[in-house]
């Protein structure tokens, strides 16, 4: 075996173990609005309740089943701010990452088009995503800019 068959050997074992180490963590977009019922902004963990309050309805008697129980679904929500008009969106971008429990995610902003004629109305877009791995002990947002918008413990009890 020569240096070269032998570094291209190194090479391939590690580039496979690193691809070994890589875990896939499913986010679930469950709610992107583009005027949210809040002006909390940042980044926090809420039940179900606020998820509905956040679209301006409410819950009635629902009861949550033994499987969610067993496997509960963290709710996320992500609210970047107070925007001038309508026609702001968030969206989640591709790549998440997971790191030492620490799930990173890229959300971006969506800006109407420059010239639509559009309301001067104030409105707080949001995002609410659903990470239902146990892997995941914390979540931090970065927007398109890489800046960060929160971060959240994902053991720490739900607010509504």
């Amino acid at each position: 075996m020569n240096l070269y068959t032998f570094s291209s050997f190194a090479v391939a074992a590690t580039l496979v173990v690193g691809c070994a180490q890589a875990q896939h963590v499913d986010v679930t977009t469950v709610l992107a609005n583009g005027n949210c019922r809040t002006d909390e902004v940042g980044v926090r963990t809420i039940d179900y309740a606020a998820l509905a309050a956040f679209q301006g309805t409410h819950l009635i008697g629902m009861t949550e089943s033994e499987e969610s129980a067993q496997r509960p679904l963290h709710l996320v929500a992500i609210v970047p701010g107070e925007f001038p008009t309508p026609g702001f969106s968030i969206s989640l971008q591709d790549g998440v990452d997971l790191t030492a429990g620490v799930l990173t995610l890229r959300i971006k902003t969506n800006r109407p088009p420059p010239d639509a004629m559009l309301a001067q109305v104030i409105t707080h877009p949001c995002l609410v995503v659903g990470i239902a791995d146990p892997g995941v002990s914390r979540v931090k947002v970065l927007d398109e800019s890489a800046v960060a918008l929160g971060e959240v413990d994902l053991s720490a009890p739900k607010k509504p």
